[in-house]
């Protein structure tokens, strides 16, 4: 296997890739996060509000905010609690996620199962 080379991943970051995380996020719907800014909200706003994001990923200054904690009903009456991160925060993931998983996909084990795309459990037990 060829060896890998990846140098600062931040001058991969474009405005391009900033709309294709953020069409991403959209897709997943979601709730607001603590900052009560919501997809529609952000989306309001959008080449200013992934500009800015784009600059502090670029000049390293982004700092995630604290999740906002629901608590979801579980089937046996319990709850779970979730921790919904802020919309801006879940963009910054996704850039970060389209720029990493090319580079690591290649290296990862082919009998890897867990968080890959295209794989999931009923595939591991399968393949065991």
């Amino acid at each position: 296997m060829a060896k890998i080379k990846a140098h600062s991943l931040t001058g991969r970051i474009t405005p391009e890739l900033m709309r294709i995380a953020f069409r991403n996020v959209n897709r997943n719907r979601g709730a607001a996060g603590i900052d009560k800014v919501s997809i529609a909200w952000f989306a309001s706003n959008l080449e200013p509000n992934l500009l800015a994001l784009m600059r502090c990923l670029k000049d390293w200054t982004d700092q995630a905010q604290p999740l906002r904690r629901v608590h979801s009903p579980k089937g046996d009456g319990n709850t779970r609690p979730l921790g919904i991160p802020a919309v801006r925060d879940r963009v910054a993931q996704e850039v970060v996620r389209l720029l990493l998983s090319p580079l690591f996909e290649r290296i990862f084990h082919h009998d890897s199962y867990g968080f890959r795309p295209k794989r999931n459990c009923p595939m591991a037990v399968e393949r065991v």
